[in-house]
């Protein structure tokens, strides 16, 4: 039998006997826990998902369950510590890594409680700014950078964010010391850009959509490896400096534990979802793209983002606000 064949054929995704893609999988709800309230891009696409896969699997019942806290600490430690059946799983981003360096929290350690299953979608960050910015380039903006030192402002969406250490990373990669500025979420941020109390605000292209269509915003470049398909005019930082690249990616993990057949089909599953022409225009509406490449990928994806912010941390002693 063939690797699809056996994953379909696999005991332990049915109860009862019959063809599987006929019968419910797993036999009871499957949840998608997400370590934010409702509403925000990462609920947004559990529950596209969620929605999706229910409709695709005959029987099946996808339900997203929204446990925020301690910046989504508190969902990956429920997740961590439920039954490994197949039936919780955690959707999230480098928040949940970034928040447990930043916080030194020793009661989780996501490299061993967690598992990476697939990816779901991935999205640049963007350094934004008004209309009447002087630098309109990443070579004029770190020459200005530099003129201005701590004079120039840049706002993003609280300490120990992605975006805060992606900004770090930036620093030090190229000697320049802005005064950075953190506020309470990402729209106190870019809200904060708008009335002229920051230079720019360092985000991602969700929050600050409708003012970048109308041009109130504009991108100066994104940390994405290629640029954006949306805004394919804004250059990426790698164009100016090799190697640096952050990408904010969605998806999901499983407690330790979780059969590998069980993984792999949901993998699967996932990867024809993220295919659907509507998934990849809805995906597409919040400034990110349906990223899959298969289990390996979301795992040295995972492994390697751990390092990096890790030693973001240290470096600077990113410690909680």
């Amino acid at each position: 039998m063939n690797r699809r064949a056996i994953i379909l054929a696999a005991p332990t995704l049915a109860l009862a006997a019959g063809p599987l893609r006929a019968q419910s999988w797993p036999a009871r709800p499957v949840r998608f826990v997400v370590g934010f309230a409702p509403g925000g891009a990462n609920d947004i696409m559990a529950r596209l998902l969620a929605q999706k896969l229910t409709e695709r699997i005959p029987g099946s019942s996808f339900v997203v369950e929204n446990r925020p806290g301690a910046s989504t600490v508190v969902a990956a430690d429920h997740v961590a510590r439920s039954a490994p059946d197949g039936t919780s799983f955690m959707f999230t981003s480098p928040s949940t890594l970034i928040a447990i360096l930043v916080n030194r929290i020793t009661t989780i350690d996501p490299m061993q409680a967690l598992v990476p299953v697939v990816l779901a979608s991935s999205a640049p960050l963007a350094l934004i700014c008004r209309p009447d910015f002087p630098a309109r380039t990443v070579p004029e903006f770190i020459a200005l950078a530099r003129e201005r030192g701590p004079r120039l402002t840049i706002s993003n969406p609280g300490t120990g964010a992605v975006n805060h250490l992606a900004m770090a990373l930036l620093m030090r990669r190229t000697g320049i010391e802005p005064t950075l500025v953190p506020y309470s979420g990402n729209q106190p941020s870019i809200t904060a850009l708008i009335r002229g109390e920051v230079d720019l605000a360092h985000d991602g292209l969700f929050t600050p959509r409708a003012q970048l269509q109308e041009g109130t915003l504009r991108a100066l470049a994104v940390t994405s490896a290629e640029r954006s398909p949306l805004y394919p005019n804004v250059p990426t930082f790698g164009e100016t400096l090799p190697g640096y690249e952050v990408g904010f990616w969605g998806g999901l993990l499983a407690p330790r534990g979780v059969p590998e057949v069980v993984m792999d089909r949901l993998a699967e599953e996932v990867e024809m979802v993220l295919r659907q022409p509507d998934v990849i225009a809805r995906i597409r509406s919040f400034g990110a793209e349906p990223t899959s490449g298969g289990r390996a990928a979301f795992t040295r994806a995972y492994a390697a983002d751990w390092e990096k912010w890790g030693q973001v941390v240290r470096e600077n002693d990113i410690r909680p606000s």
